[in-house]
């Protein structure tokens, strides 16, 4: 029988675009001198969103006990990832401030272009990416800050319990729950004295408990950060060693004194663990600061005052770690190629969230693999599933970009009286590398979604020969898909594309 051949061109589909924005610089926007609350974080946030453009992404990635938003930022475009985060201890807000003055100094050096104690920071958000969670523990940071007035009636006799029957919260490190956030890592958590929940140390009944920690953790598995800072404010020291491996010592205590050199801080080896940073010590392998920025203040805050003091020694310090994240820029850092793009009915309800937030991180994480979606895609889809509370759409409207580019395919004008025996010779406008040419990215659907088997594609030069098993039924339509081709340049085709068919 002789097979009936029809063509499909594709033009003009390696192609590549940059986009460059100029925003004016405002003036500054943190206030470094007096209390710094949730609210005033959300709204400076909002700001410097707007004011730096690009350079800034901001993510709601989880909620805290009472419903306040745990904020990831996104500073820089690099591969190279940096993470810095602040008030894991509620009367430490101190280190809120000193992650919300780094984002402003530092975006605001890179959109002048100018430098910061030497370092082009331009440059440097070029090659790498900070991330900042400035206040992982905003109940516990409203609760010393503004007192029970802040939270439900009916909660208040538990709180004043947990605080030993005062209603002073000056002292208070925990979140609503009485879990210390630092104690609910589990490297070294087994060794941590059980107590009971409390104003500060409490260890929760197994890591991970709070929900501020979960999202902690979710986020480092979706980041896997270089290098990590969670900061904390007593005593002008350097927490950096918990259970590093023999092999990684060297590195880890290399960037520690640097740090250390920086600031001025003293290098103190970590005994105890259950925090965050002896998680990534031991568990990833990265090398992982706790800084302590300030003089040690009591049972207390460390007064907003002294932080000219704690930016003189760590404005240059977070840089440095970012340039030690350029250094070191670990392979799997590096963010995934073009999307696959999920055009059948399957693959959309595999991108829906699970119904146990649990399972959050790990969905995520299966979608990043199995996609192939950059990290800041798979941001995205996290930062979504935490905010749509069960009842999620594709066509939400918060992700309505992000979606649409990996839900759709641009298509091809419909063609009709297709042969039953039809092979299909797809030409492209580049010679193809015959190795990216697979059933995954170019294969043939039924409007049920169901795959049609195909024969194996012969690929020469730019035309691709695509021919079905079995003969097409009469009346049917199909929808051929074709996407992520390489060409023998290496370069990943930009748009996919579908077309139906029908078989007369």
């Amino acid at each position: 029988m002789n097979q009936v051949v029809k063509k499909i061109i594709i033009m003009a589909f390696f192609l590549t675009a940059f986009i460059a924005s100029n925003q004016t610089i405002a003036a500054s926007v943190v206030d470094t001198n007096s209390t710094y609350t949730y609210e005033t974080m959300k709204k400076d946030l909002a700001e410097l969103d707007e004011t730096y453009g690009d350079l800034i992404e901001l993510y709601t990635i989880g909620q805290s006990v009472y419903g306040r938003d745990i904020v990831l930022v996104r500073l820089g475009n690099g591969q190279a990832d940096t993470f810095y985060n602040g008030s894991h201890h509620a009367r430490e807000w101190l280190t809120t401030i000193l992650n919300m003055k780094m984002i402003e100094s530092y975006a605001e050096a890179a959109e002048a272009g100018t430098t910061i104690e030497g370092y082009d920071v331009r440059s440097l958000l070029e090659k790498g990416t900070l991330w900042f969670v400035p206040m992982v523990n905003p109940d516990g940071v409203t609760l010393q800050q503004k007192g029970l007035q802040a939270f439900p009636k009916d909660i208040h006799k538990s709180l004043i319990s947990m605080n030993n029957g005062s209603s002073n919260f000056d002292r208070w490190k925990a979140n609503v729950q009485g879990i210390d956030l630092n104690r609910q890592y589990p490297s070294g958590w087994e060794e941590v004295s059980t107590t009971s929940p409390s104003w500060k140390n409490y260890k929760g009944e197994y890591p991970f408990q709070a929900p501020e920690a979960k999202v902690m953790r979710d986020l480092t598995y979706l980041l896997n950060p270089a290098v990590s800072l969670a900061y904390h404010t007593s005593g002008r020291v350097i927490y950096w060693n918990f259970n590093v491996d023999q092999e990684d010592l060297g590195r880890d205590q290399d960037i520690a004194e640097l740090y250390a050199s920086l600031s001025g801080y003293r290098m103190v080896p970590t005994y105890a663990g259950s925090g965050y940073t002896d998680w990534i010590n031991e568990v990833f392998d990265r090398p992982s600061l706790t800084p302590e920025l300030g003089l040690y203040a009591g049972e207390r805050h460390v007064d907003p005052a002294t932080f000219p003091e704690t930016w003189r020694r760590n404005k240059e310090a977070g840089l440095a770690m970012a340039n030690e994240s350029v250094k070191l820029q670990f392979p799997e850092h590096t963010p995934g190629d073009q999307p696959v793009v999920l055009g059948d009915r399957a693959t959309e309800r595999d991108i829906l969230p699970p119904r146990d937030i649990d399972d959050y991180y790990e969905k995520a994480l299966d979608i990043m693999e199995d996609y192939h979606l950059s990290q800041e895609e798979s941001i995205e889809y996290y930062s979504w599933y935490q905010q749509c509370k069960g009842d999620c759409s594709i066509n939400d409207p918060e992700l309505n970009e992000v979606f649409d580019k990996l839900l759709h395919f641009e298509d091809l004008p419909e063609q009709k009286d297709i042969e039953e025996d039809k092979t299909w010779t797809i030409e492209l406008n580049t010679h193809i590398d015959p190795e990216s040419v697979n059933k995954d990215n170019v294969y043939i659907q039924t409007t049920e979604g169901q795959a049609v088997p195909l024969e194996d594609a012969v690929v020469e030069d730019n035309f691709i020969t695509v021919h079905a098993e079995e003969s097409y039924r009469k009346g049917k339509s199909y929808t051929i898909y074709v996407k992520d081709l390489i060409s023998a340049g290496g370069q990943k085709m930009e748009e996919p594309v579908e077309m139906t068919f029908t078989i007369q």
